[in-house]
């Protein structure tokens, strides 16, 4: 005989036990989606010419914020090397930030941290035994901590921490997370540390002000882009057509299938409809060759980013590498300055995106690369948000067999339909479609993440381009022209 009621009891428990176990998955998963997106923002911030004083204590507020912490903190290691000081910190008593010393070696956490491999995790300081406890620490009754050391030039600068007055187990996730923001602070340092030298011996603090707030206006615009596209084909041709013409006379977005040996150029963005033909010839699909000296085989290759200031005759037989048809081409194109980027999914090469100058005659510097390099990263965490639910190997594996398939078909070029149209940015585009669909100026702002006063300039800037008067002039002039359909 069936035990009806001992069957039901344990089938309820089972699905009790699922659904538990899909809440824990699922708060798993926006935890770590929440992570990626302050990671991202810091990111921003870091690129933006703030000062390094503020993006540290913008970095340990959201370290404190994000892992629900009393207490975070960043350490910057001495000269000497003999000690380490609260350098910015999060929840501390007042007057220990910028003045308290703590040990190194095992005389703290964080010192055990500079000489350890990995991060160090404290599950209770109040039974360590690998370390001293730091007056410090115990002045503000910490059980629980989280350290990582924060690298700068491949040397340790100091360290980055997270502290709690409750007992805790740090997840893996979250270790990684005080890892990436470690990362950020490294490099943003590193950077600071490079354009710090370079105003001192150039004298041209407020030219590189300036250029700091134009790299951060862009990157800033495009994450909003990037992030609010729900599906990586958008999120490549939207980063490709972001750059020209603000900063590449054209750019292409290639995906290398290393598996059928063969390079897929995604995406083509150019700036004068008279390059169209050129840029379609260009290799839609090419055959992959690892030892090509140059482009994207190169990056891919090496994870670094390429810098060519100016491309030679030299410099263009290289990158054509033995091919005469794509040396004549280039030749045509007349390229000035080049440059090309690696673009990763978490850790996986997935291709690379290049940007070159033409006729404008820009010549590029490790700035630009700064800058398209931030624009990879934004695309990438746009990628990864746009399917996070899948591993990285999954994601990557899809997206190479969906693009190559797809744009075997399609060659995407983005520019304007005919040469009489005027020259609008992608933004003013994006409100033009809008206004064409009966959109208001609340409902593109809102659409867009923009204020309605900056709409309302774009609509400005799109009267004047077009010489209307008004937007159902706009409209009017705009399918005349072929740029709305």
């Amino acid at each position: 005989m069936v035990d009806y009621l001992h069957y039901d009891t344990g089938v309820a428990s089972s699905e009790q036990h699922s659904r538990s176990v899909d809440r824990v998955a699922e708060e798993e998963l926006r935890a770590r989606v929440r992570q990626q997106e302050a990671t991202g923002r810091l990111g921003l911030v870091a690129l933006s010419g703030t000062s390094l004083s503020d993006l540290m204590d913008e970095a340990v507020d959201v370290v404190a914020e994000v892992l629900s912490v009393e207490y975070s903190k960043i350490l910057e290691l001495v000269d000497d090397g003999t000690a380490l000081l609260l350098r910015a910190g999060a929840g501390w008593k007042e007057g220990f930030v910028g003045t308290t010393t703590i040990g190194t070696n095992l005389q703290s956490q964080a010192g055990y941290a500079l000489i350890s491999a990995g991060p160090v995790v404290v599950e209770d300081l109040r039974t360590e035994n690998r370390f001293e406890d730091s007056e410090l620490l115990r002045k503000h009754e910490v059980v629980s901590g989280l350290s990582t050391t924060i690298h700068v030039n491949g040397r340790a600068y100091g360290v980055l921490s997270a502290h709690t007055k409750e007992r805790r187990l740090f997840t893996e996730d979250e270790i990684l997370f005080l890892q990436e923001v470690a990362e950020v602070l490294g490099a943003a340092i590193e950077r600071k540390r490079a354009e710090r030298d370079k105003e001192s011996l150039l004298g041209e603090r407020t030219e590189w002000a300036a250029a700091a707030e134009r790299r951060f206006s862009f990157l800033a615009e495009a994450n909003a882009l990037l992030s609010a596209s729900t599906d990586y084909k958008t999120v490549l041709t939207t980063a490709a057509r972001l750059t020209v013409p603000a900063i590449a006379d054209w750019c292409f977005v290639d995906v290398v299938d290393e598996a059928r040996g063969s390079v897929t150029r995604f995406a083509v963005a150019h700036s004068d409809p008279e390059d169209e033909t050129l840029a379609r010839e260009l290799h839609s699909t090419y055959r992959f060759d690892p030892s090509r000296p140059r482009g994207t085989a190169r990056v891919y290759r090496s994870g670094a980013s390429e810098l060519l200031p100016d491309l030679d005759e030299d410099v263009q037989r290289e990158i054509a590498a033995g091919d005469p048809e794509y040396l004549g081409l280039l030749r045509r194109m007349d390229p000035g300055s080049y440059m090309c980027v690696p673009l990763r999914i978490g850790g996986h090469a997935l291709g690379a995106i290049g940007l070159i100058s033409a006729r404008s005659g820009r010549r590029y510097t490790a700035d630009d690369v700064a800058l398209a390099e931030g624009l990879a990263h934004c695309a990438a965490l746009a990628l990864n948000n746009a399917r996070h639910q899948a591993s990285d190997v999954e994601l990557a594996r899809e997206l190479l067999k969906d693009l190559v398939l797809r744009t075997r078909e399609e060659q995407r070029v983005i520019s304007p339909p005919r040469k009489e149209a005027p020259q609008i940015t992608p933004r003013q585009m994006e409100v033009l479609e809008l206004l064409s669909s009966g959109r208001s100026t609340r409902e593109i702002g809102r659409e867009l993440y923009l204020s309605e006063a900056t709409v309302r300039n774009h609509i400005r800037g799109l009267l004047q381009a077009f010489g209307a008067h008004s937007q159902l002039e706009v409209l009017a002039r705009a399918r005349e022209l072929g740029v709305l359909p």
